[in-house]
């Protein structure tokens, strides 16, 4: 039995439990790719109604996850019911206010297809195994960093390795073997004059941020601060500070969309000036996050005030707040979409 069979057995038994419903499966053999269900799922309403749903499986069901679920759903959302091994309580309301339907081996649920409603949420994680591996390589911090400015230059795709090197702020050595891991990976072709080309960049771009999430963005954070003047951030300048916007205060310089409530400011060390400059205060409960800038080139997004859109687009999906996903999605449709999908 796959690892995804057993995740879809171990959630059924937990609705079955926690709902005292009929359900019925069928597991299809095609190979999973992009969109196409793993299997059909049947519930079996007291009313008698029996109410279809397709079924993905997802080993886990974070913060990117969910983000990437309303993009590629966006039309047929509600007909499909995501399995995964474990939805904590936080994720779980993110999951339910973007309309996403879950069940999970502990007996979470969120299922919304009138006439049946079900939200069970706060039971703990179950101690199973499931297979789960976790890529390094590429994938770990240095290599993150090697993407992220590949994924934002273009012009780095053929430059010599100590660009990208000082570009990146990682080992020469490490460069080297990043872009060898993307030509083994299909990510970094030559084309037959001799230029390299990123492809599948959507694909990569999606990688890259879950694992941002999880293992570069927990390590660059500097501080967390207090503002002592209302809305400073509309006043001040911190280009003259060499630091740059990050989060939501980005967000909305790029879509007008919602008011920032966390501030993201991302600075090289040391920050001493910018703190005095701005008159922030510490404060492990603030809405100022100071960041540390893990990269080294310019940007030209809103006169360089902003971080690149791809880092703004990975901080609001790292919230779990619904609105802070959905304005990830209009950044993704008006800046992203056509850069990564282009191949």
């Amino acid at each position: 039995m796959t690892p995804e069979h057993e995740i879809l057995e171990k959630a059924i038994e937990a609705l079955q439990r926690e709902t005292n419903v009929a359900v019925y499966k069928k597991f299809f053999v095609h190979a999973k790719v992009d969109n196409r269900p793993n299997a059909e799922l049947w519930i079996q309403l007291p009313e008698g109604e029996n109410k279809k749903f397709l079924v993905d499986i997802k080993r886990t069901l974070t913060e990117v996850t969910a983000s990437r679920l309303t993009r590629d759903y966006a039309d047929n959302l509600q007909n499909h019911i995501f399995v995964t091994n474990y939805v904590h309580r936080k994720m779980a309301k993110t999951l339910k206010d973007l309309g996403i339907q879950f069940i999970d081996t502990a007996g979470n649920i969120f299922i919304n297809s009138p006439p049946a409603l079900i939200f069970i949420h706060g039971y703990p994680r179950k101690d199973f195994n499931y297979g789960l591996t976790y890529e390094e390589g590429m994938f770990g911090p240095a290599g993150l960093k090697v993407i992220f400015v590949l994924l934002c230059k273009r012009d780095l795709w053929n430059a010599n390795y100590r660009e990208i090197k000082t570009a990146a702020g990682v080992a020469l050595g490490t460069v080297a073997n990043i872009m060898k891991e993307l030509t083994q990976k299909g990510y970094l072709i030559e084309r037959t004059n001799k230029q390299k080309k990123l492809i599948r960049r959507k694909e990569l771009l999606d990688k890259w941020t879950d694992a941002y999430v999880e293992k570069l963005r927990p390590k660059n954070i500097l501080g967390r601060y207090k503002f002592t003047r209302p809305d400073f951030w509309q006043q001040a300048d911190l280009t003259r500070l060499d630091a740059l916007w990050g989060g939501e205060t980005a967000a909305y310089m790029m879509t007008r969309y919602l008011k920032p409530e966390i501030t993201i400011i991302y600075a090289d060390r040391p920050f001493k000036d910018l703190i005095l400059d701005l008159k922030l205060r510490r404060d492990n409960d603030g809405d100022v996050e100071i960041r540390e800038r893990f990269w080294n080139f310019d940007t030209v997004e809103e006169n360089q005030k902003i971080v690149p859109p791809i880092l703004i687009y990975a901080d609001l999906i790292a919230t779990g707040d619904a609105r802070n996903i959905e304005t990830a999605q209009l950044i993704y449709d008006d800046y992203l979409k056509k850069h990564v999908g282009e191949n």
